[in-house]
């Protein structure tokens, strides 16, 4: 599951775990007597459900933003049905400010990070002589990169688009120059050859600079 996805089915959980503790709702009142005020919800499962959504809410939008100090400032009355319910539409807001690219620059840095992790284990089977599997790996950083660059620049792409076609349409849009897309070219035949087994057609070293172009072209874009 890619991690965009990941988050999403995470907020969804979330959401339905918030509809729970809504449906928890009880009245303050008993017979005889009247308390004037907010209906109680289960201070267990508030509570819980509270810290899950601030924990997600942090590592996803960042405790510096609105959404998070929001739903952090209502925590302490989470025994309250009114807070809780406030909290609930700040965590389908989120979600959906998530889903439509709104908080664009999370999605960005979140991306960096997935690109990096690859781009490490492509560098540690290179440093165990392993140069063509790492050619693989870090040929598909890129291609996933493109992919991602060219949704965010409004390219219109076919189920499976292809990396050249991806790459010329990208520096048609102006995402970048002809200099980087002959790059980009060059670093493709790299990663088709690897995977096609043409192994004898570069060496390590040419396997060294694609993972350092790569890596300059990740940062350039996804940070």
């Amino acid at each position: 599951m890619k991690i965009d996805q990941k988050i999403i089915t995470k907020f969804d959980e979330l959401i339905e775990a918030g509809k729970r503790v809504l449906n928890s709702r009880r009245s303050r009142s008993g017979p005889g007597y009247t308390v004037i005020g907010d209906d109680a919800v289960n201070p267990e499962l508030s509570n819980q459900w509270g810290i899950s959504c601030l924990n997600i809410l942090g590592r996803v939008l960042g405790k510096d933003s609105d959404h998070y100090k929001r739903f952090h400032g209502l925590f302490s009355q989470f025994d309250d049905y009114t807070p809780v319910l406030t909290a609930q539409g700040i965590l389908n807001g989120a979600k959906s400010d998530y889903e439509d690219g709104f908080l664009f620059e999370t999605r960005t840095l979140i991306q960096a990070e997935v690109f990096d992790d690859f781009l490490e284990e492509a560098k540690h089977l290179l440093d165990n002589s392993y140069h063509a599997p790492a050619a693989v790996i870090a040929g598909s950083v890129l291609e996933d990169g493109l992919r991602k660059l060219s949704i965010r620049k409004g390219i219109t792409l076919s189920a499976k688009p292809k990396l050249d076609t991806m790459n010329a349409e990208l520096a048609k849009s102006g995402a970048y120059n002809m200099l980087t897309q002959k790059k980009i070219t060059a670093l493709a035949d790299l990663r088709n050859k690897a995977a096609h087994g043409k192994w004898t057609e570069f060496t390590a070293a040419d396997v060294e600079q694609m993972i350092v172009q790569i890596r300059a072209f990740m940062e350039d874009h996804f940070t």
